[in-house]
């Protein structure tokens, strides 16, 4: 199971001209304190790119907040593995392993930060529009 951060804070709301009870005021204004808990994920990775050219997102680059990317596959929707890397950095400009631009199109990715005990590993689905 991959180890989740959880990030914890405090949302304050504010109402004008609203007074629920004397313990909630402050003034004229309530004042409603919540505490709130959101995982993050370690790995993080766009949902789309767009391969054209024109210097815009123009590759997908799969980056941690922990270590180094250091694997990324992807996958047609049928399973076929069509690009594979392991580096310091992952990057796919939207070409197979032989160099064929790839259609339009949904693919799936699994990347895995190797440097850290135990391993981390995502895994989604990015679209491709050129």
């Amino acid at each position: 199971m991959k180890p989740m951060r959880v990030i914890q804070f405090i949302i304050v709301v504010a109402i004008a001209g609203w007074c629920l009870s004397p313990a909630h005021a402050s003034g004229n204004n309530v004042v409603a304190y919540a505490m709130v808990q959101m995982a993050v994920d370690s790995i993080i990775a766009p949902n789309v790119f767009t391969p054209n050219g024109d210097g815009d997102n123009d590759i997908f680059e799969v980056t941690s907040r922990e270590g180094n990317v250091v694997s990324l596959k992807i996958y047609t929707r049928t399973g076929v593995l069509v690009f594979s890397i392991e580096a310091k950095r992952c990057c796919w400009d939207g070409c197979s392993l032989g160099g064929q631009k790839m259609a339009n199109g949904v693919y799936y990715y699994t990347a895995e930060v190797r440097d850290l005990s135990p391993k981390i590993s995502k895994s989604g689905f990015v679209h491709l529009y050129r």
